[in-house]
């Protein structure tokens, strides 16, 4: 169990250096209205593009045995085969703070930023699965029936099993070294649910949300490809506004070939009219598709979108090459970055080679070997 990374291929990287480049030219796509140009961080030419120094993304550390509040929002909602949260033996989440905490009694509500955030959507309180006393109350098993078996507390940075992590949060100590005992390989949610309802209260409540017909109603988010910044998934949850508003969502890249723009009032469009065969053409699409995003997240004040059908081909290979160019990422480095986020995720073999092309065209060289990333 835990968090599993894809295997990508193997490429060159130099040193990273200070970067000068040119984007291509900004041009209306969308066939509906004029869209100026928006800012960009690089300088403009007309002249040939100045090859990038390729650098290496930088991962945040994170203790073995935690995962962090990013890694369980985009577990719950992986859309690999069905939605995780509509699997209910994909994950196990156990609430390890008291049952007050848990179910939002009176004294509870001091301590949440509001009423209807007490716990992690489908969690289970620790106290209703593993017993502190009599041992586990369901059957190894079903225990192992799940991928994942994830465990928070109120807060928790401490490394797991030291005395710090034994006096901030003993219960879920204890629910750790249990389920390790049986075989089982737990992670825990590394600053607490206080950290995870910081980011995505929208995926907290007070309800319990245990049976298979619950589950499927609950509402599947866009993967969070770069926090708080950039997301990428379907025309429907780009079509959902309740999706648009708890993502705060300013600027929307519509990879589909005949999906409308949802809400052209409140958000700005970026409209690229592209088919998921392997003949298309994404030459054109990729530049501007990177310089859309970028200057969309210039200063930090926006949030991007990038969607296609189903979430997975065209607009894969858009938020590829975003992170190419304005990254610096090295096609097989942008492909591992967006796999560890989105599982899902699955450009075609016209888009993969046309993305090959455009990572020598931005560094001069291929530093990627497609037989290598290919699943």
């Amino acid at each position: 169990m835990g968090v599993v990374t894809s295997r990508v291929g193997r490429c060159l990287t130099e040193p990273a250096r200070e970067l000068r480049h040119h984007s291509a030219p900004y041009r209306e796509s969308n066939g509906t209205a004029n869209c100026p140009a928006l800012p960009c961080a690089q300088p403009q030419s007309q002249g040939p593009w100045e090859v990038l120094t390729p650098a290496v993304p930088e991962r945040p550390q994170v203790e073995r045995g935690y995962v962090t509040a990013q890694q369980v929002y985009n577990l719950l909602n992986a859309e690999a085969g069905e939605p995780a949260l509509h699997n209910p033996n994909y994950i196990l989440i156990l609430d390890c703070r008291s049952a007050e905490r848990y179910h939002g009694h009176t004294d509870c509500q001091t301590h949440c930023h509001t009423y209807k955030q007490c716990h992690l959507v489908t969690a289970r309180a620790s106290l209703t699965v593993l017993h502190p006393e009599l041992g586990c109350l369901i059957t190894q098993g079903q225990l192992q029936e799940y991928s994942i078996i994830l465990l928070y507390a109120e807060e928790g940075h401490s490394p797991v099993g030291s005395e710090a992590a034994r006096l901030d949060s003993p219960t879920l100590q204890r629910c750790f070294f249990q389920l390790s005992s049986l075989g089982m390989d737990p992670v825990i949610l590394l600053g607490g649910l206080s950290a995870f309802r910081r980011l995505y209260p929208f995926l907290c409540t007070p309800r319990m949300v245990l049976l298979e017909p619950e589950r499927r109603a609950l509402t599947i988010y866009p993967s969070e490809i770069l926090e708080g910044a950039l997301y990428q998934g379907s025309a429907a949850q780009a079509q959902d506004y309740r999706i648009i508003k708890n993502l705060h969502i300013t600027h929307v890249v519509n990879a589909t070939a005949d999906s409308p723009d949802a809400f052209p009032s409140v958000l700005r469009y970026l409209r690229l009219r592209l088919s998921d065969d392997t003949q298309q053409d994404v030459g054109e699409a990729l530049p501007l598709a990177a310089r859309f995003i970028a200057g969309a997240l210039q200063g930090g004040g926006g949030r991007v979108l990038v969607h296609c059908s189903l979430g997975r081909g065209r607009s894969s290979a858009l938020t590829l090459a975003f992170l190419m160019e304005h990254r610096r990422w090295p096609l097989c480095h942008a492909y591992r970055w967006l796999q560890e986020r989105r599982g899902c995720a699955a450009p075609n073999a016209g888009f993969l080679r046309q993305l090959a092309v455009y990572e020598e065209r931005l560094f001069g060289q291929r530093l990627t070997t497609l037989e290598d990333i290919r699943l």
